[in-house]
């Protein structure tokens, strides 16, 4: 079976009567489109797993661990966490100094999001 036709299967599967067949078929649907949106394309291999699950064929703890003994071998890639104004993510108390320098930051590089707040 094609890439295609096993995707198709799984659109298919999300116009089930069965609502449970359907929830489950577009939960796995929303996330192959949020990985398409990132511009990643999910394996064939995930669309068999997904499809098996829907059905109901296995549980997601077997996807889980079928994803985890097939990529096992596979190297990692190195996540680089960074604390700084770089697009990543960090949480700051709301009385840290380091607020002031963000906003400022902010409002140079997105001044209309600032127009309302200043009116008031």
């Amino acid at each position: 079976m094609t890439y295609e036709e096993k995707y198709n299967e799984l659109l298919e599967l999300s116009h089930s009567e069965n609502s449970g067949i359907k929830e489950k078929a577009d939960a796995w649907l929303i996330g192959i489109g949020l990985q398409g949106a990132a511009e990643l394309k999910v394996s064939a291999f995930l669309l068999d797993l997904a499809i098996r699950n829907v059905k109901g064929e296995i549980t997601r703890d077997e996807v889980s661990q079928s994803l985890n003994a097939h990529y096992a071998n596979m190297p990692k890639t190195e996540t680089k966490r960074s604390h700084g104004l770089d697009g990543d993510y960090e949480i700051i108390p709301p009385d840290s100094p380091r607020i002031k320098e963000i906003e400022e930051c902010s409002r140079k590089i997105r001044p209309g999001l600032y127009t309302n707040t200043d009116k008031k």
